[in-house]
């Protein structure tokens, strides 16, 4: 199996099995209208009525916004599907690959949308936003959710088998041994190995 068809099989693989049992808030593109108000409102402003929409897995790159392919899907949340290294066996006819799954959310704080109030007993003043470095938790329920699937199968699409001889490791992004400060934006990574089957060109050309 050639490497670019495996990264598009774990990336459909996230987009199918993982990505749709989340929902996590998108930044906006600038301020947005409060149409009610007739306000025009920030983040991080009192009122302030967000997104949701599930994560979505991107090969090899994060696209920016203007360069994201159709049907448009945000750039965050998302899992990035990036190859760390690979090695062929010559002999046996195998491949082995590290992929790295970058996983981003965005979340600035506490909105008035994040409360629940049972029927009748809304205050009359709407909650203020809270400012809150809980954000981190959507990163980490998102690594939660793909180790959890990791660990119920043993290949992805019948080809790209998962390697579970070798442990699963997970982590923060860190520059000097530090964990960066990307408030609001929240990183995490997961890394694994995958084998597969590679074609030498001389087998192929039996065939032909």
């Amino acid at each position: 199996m050639a490497i670019t068809d495996s990264m598009i099989k774990i990336a459909d693989w996230l987009n199918n099995a993982v990505c749709p049992n989340y929902k996590f808030k998108v930044p906006p593109e600038g301020r947005v209208q409060d149409n009610n108000r007739k306000q025009i409102l920030a983040p991080m402003d009192d009122g302030y009525q967000y997104q949701e929409v599930n994560p979505y897995a991107f090969v090899m790159f994060l696209p920016t916004k203007d360069k994201i392919p159709p049907p448009g899907h945000p750039n965050m949340p998302s899992v990035c599907v990036q190859l760390v290294s690979g090695s062929d066996d010559l002999l046996k006819g195998s491949r082995e690959m590290t992929v790295n799954l970058a996983c981003s959310c965005w979340n600035p704080g506490i909105h008035a949308q994040d409360i629940y109030f049972p029927k009748g007993s809304r205050p009359e003043r709407t909650p203020h936003f809270e400012p809150s470095y809980t954000g981190w938790m959507d990163a980490w329920n998102l690594v939660d959710g793909i180790l959890m699937k990791l660990g119920e199968i043993n290949n992805i699409d019948g080809y790209v088998q998962i390697v579970k001889d070798t442990p699963v490791t997970f982590g923060c992004y860190k520059e000097q041994d530090n964990i960066p400060d990307f408030y609001p934006s929240w990183f995490a990574w997961v890394q694994f190995k995958v084998r597969s089957v590679f074609y030498r060109n001389n087998e192929i050309e039996k065939y032909l």
